[in-house]
């Protein structure tokens, strides 16, 4: 919202961008992301370059900013300059007090569920998957990292409780690390996003259905990289 763009961007009350600023910050969804590491602050600041992007592609080319940024405003991603901001940020993002943040860019209609599966997640393959799913015309209209309870899992995955053999190694699989969720529109073109994934079984997927997220990203039927909706009317409530 304005109020919560006013608050995050404070430090620039004064400059003459400011109102742009906000207004372009509130035009559309965003993602945020806590970052850990050693002397974190400075590193992803290093790692974005200058605040604009044309003098990134100058004095650092191998940036953020310089690769994905356009200008001065539209420069791909904002990093902290201190500790003390970062702090300050990560609250009105991720409230210690348990909060909820900025309104969720959820919209509950012609929706369905992809969950990136923790393997993908901790083989760095987030970034290929999602890039994946828009270059094929879907639209990613929410998306959230989650670490997820046993209990949780066993009740997301209910409907393939004796029904699937892999059923316990899914359930250890999906509470095993962090977990990626995202609800996906369909473009107007009828594109079915299961048809997307593939076969559930990697293999089968390599030989059948080639392109399909499950054959270029998963190891095996527990390590099938995403987790989608399998029939169309559970959608919006795995969403």
């Amino acid at each position: 919202s304005r109020k919560e763009a006013a608050d995050f961007y404070v430090d620039h009350q004064s400059k003459p961008f400011y109102n742009e600023l906000l207004q372009f910050i509130t035009s559309g969804p965003i993602v945020a992301m806590e970052i850990l590491g050693d002397d974190a602050v400075c590193k992803w600041k290093t790692l974005l370059g200058p605040a604009n992007s044309a003098v990134a592609q100058t004095d650092a080319p191998d940036s953020i900013r310089a690769n994905f940024g356009h200008d001065g405003l539209r420069n791909a991603a904002h990093g902290p300059d201190s500790v003390a901001s970062a702090a300050q940020e990560l609250e009105l993002f991720f409230p210690s007090s348990g909060g909820r943040g900025p309104v969720n860019s959820a919209k509950f209609t012609n929706c369905t569920c992809c969950i990136i599966k923790p393997h993908a997640v901790n083989e760095g393959l987030s970034g290929k998957i999602i890039k994946a799913i828009i270059n094929e015309g879907f639209q990613i209209s929410a998306l959230q990292m989650f670490n997820m309870e046993r209990t949780n899992v066993e009740e997301f995955y209910e409907i393939y409780k004796g029904v699937v053999p892999e059923y316990v190694e899914m359930v250890t699989e999906l509470c095993s690390g962090p977990c990626i969720a995202m609800e996906i529109i369909q473009p107007e073109t009828p594109k079915v996003f299961r048809d997307f994934c593939g076969p559930s079984d990697p293999e089968i997927a390599r030989h059948l259905r080639p392109g399909t997220l499950r054959a270029v990203f998963g190891k095996n039927k527990i390590q099938n990289a995403v987790h989608c909706t399998d029939l169309p009317e559970d959608g919006l409530l795995e969403v």
